[in-house]
This record gives structure tokens, sequence and C-alpha cells, in this order.
């Protein structure tokens, strides 16, 4: 429940104060929590600690969840990082306050993201690139790519046709997909300001009789109407900057689910690439 509904919930009488600081937390959500519990009880003529107290009673851990899930709401309404900055940075600058608001925050997206994981569409994506003949294609723009490259870098250990649709290749991305059939798999992150080159390249896989794979974090995303399974991640932030640790995590998730139905596979190529490896040191010492 966000405040507003906490609010409405709440069956217990308040005392006048906390009737103030309800009055006010209501008319300026979700940014009037983005202040210090000082400021905001200033306002009303009360204490930080009867704002403290009241969130406590309306089910809050801390004043800081209460501000986690403000910031989460105005990250959410403003798309930019320009037009986010004033509204969840606060006066706090401490270097402490930066860890800590950023721990929190991504713990929430971590325990979110999880709770609410899509488990067959998971598990279907797991068995779509453990298929026989699977090809898995991997393409991610602006915030995607760090995910997109990673999964490339791992799965290619456990699977034997792993490619990186990169902006780095010397094949445009729609020369990468000249010979798309139905064994093959795209897996595409995409994120706020959504790529068209993903959408474009999504509704073309799916022509083609491959399957398509969305991690993101909006289920409305235009390439959602392509995809077969759709993994959704929450990207909140302490900062104008979305954050990407859940996703990235759901990534190492993957990669740990298909390793362990390659396990086999696995042992024999790592020990390949341990050889290409110190074939490639005593080569490059020599």
């Amino acid at each position: 429940m966000n405040l507003n509904q906490r609010i409405a919930s709440y069956g217990k009488k308040l005392t006048k104060s906390e009737q103030r600081l309800v009055a006010e937390l209501q008319a300026q959500h979700p940014q009037g929590l983005l202040e210090s519990a000082t400021q905001l009880a200033r306002k009303v003529n009360t204490s930080a600690s009867t704002v403290v107290r009241l969130l406590t009673k309306l089910g809050y851990a801390s004043y800081a969840e209460a501000q986690m899930e403000a910031r989460s709401e105005v990250t959410a309404l403003l798309a930019t990082p320009g037009t986010r900055a004033d509204a969840v940075i606060g006066d706090d600058t401490s270097i402490r306050s930066c860890l800590d608001n950023v721990l929190l925050h991504d713990q929430h997206n971590l325990a979110t993201t999880f709770a609410a994981l899509d488990v067959a569409a998971f598990e279907a994506t797991v068995r779509l690139f453990t298929q026989r003949k699977a090809r898995v294609h991997l393409l991610g723009q602006r915030h995607g790519t760090p995910i997109a490259s990673h999964l490339a870098l791992h799965l290619n250990m456990c699977l034997p046709e792993v490619r990186l649709m990169a902006a780095t290749s010397p094949l445009f991305i729609e020369d990468e997909m000249l010979w798309l059939g139905e064994h093959d798999v795209l897996l595409a992150p995409t994120f706020r300001r959504h790529s068209l080159a993903i959408t474009r390249a999504a509704k073309y896989f799916r022509e083609q009789g491959a399957k398509v794979v969305l991690m993101t974090d909006d289920p409305t995303a235009p390439a959602v109407a392509s995809a077969d399974h759709v993994l959704l991640v929450r990207t909140s932030s302490a900062s104008p900057f979305d954050s990407y640790t859940a996703a990235l995590s759901v990534a190492n998730a993957l990669v740990m689910a298909v390793a362990q139905r390659r396990k086999k596979e696995l042992g024999a190529t790592l020990e390949r690439g341990e050889a290409l490896w110190a074939r490639h040191w005593k080569e490059g010492s020599a």
C-alpha cells in the first residue's frame, strides 16, 4: 500500500497534530515526504518525533522507507533525469546518507522484483535457451546494453550459439537478422526511454517465427506487443538516474538456471576455455 492507502485503511483515532500532518502529506503527496522529518514537522507546528511516530502507526519501518516510496512515485511520474533531480535529491548531502539511500532502494528493488517475477515466464525463457538447436540473440540499447553484454558473456560459456547484437558489430542489426527462424530466441533488456530499434527487432523476430523475451521496467513498453514472455524488473532509485541492480540480478539468475540445465556440457566447455586462456597467456609471454 502507498501512503494514501495506508491513511485510508487506518481505523484508529489520530491526535490533532497527526491530523494536521495527514492533511499536509495528502496535499503534497508524494513530494511532501521528500523533505526531512524536521522540515515537514515545522510546516504543521509539531515535532519530528511526531512525524516518525505517525508513519510508524501507518506501518512504515522508518522515515527512510516512507521517503523511498515517495521517491519511487516521483521517479515514475517524471520521465527524465533532469526533471527528477530537484525532486529526489534531498538536503542531506552526507556520504552516509547516499550509501544508506542507495542500499535501501536496491534492497527494495530486489525484493519487489523477485516477489512479483513471473516464474512461468522465467522458466519458459530457460527452456527456450536450452532447447536443441537454439540460437540466442541478446540486444540492448542505451541502459540495456550492459545487461545484454553481461548475459552474452556468461551464456556463451553455457550455450554453443549465443550472439550479442552490439553497436560495435560490423553488421547492422538488420544484417544480423537475415537468417532468423523457429530456433532463434531474442532476449532484449529495454528500460525507460525505450529504443525504437528494439521494438522493430522484436516485431521482426516474431514475424519470422522466432521467440522474443523482454526484460523491462514497464509492462506497457512498445516491444511488449511482440513478446512471448516478459520479465518485469523494478528500477527505482535514490538518485535522478534509474537503478538496474534488480535487472542484473535477474540476468544472473537466468545464467545460473541455464548453467544448471547444461551442467554436463558446461564442465567440458570450461575446461576448453581454461586451456585456451593458458595458451593465450603462454604465447603472449613468449
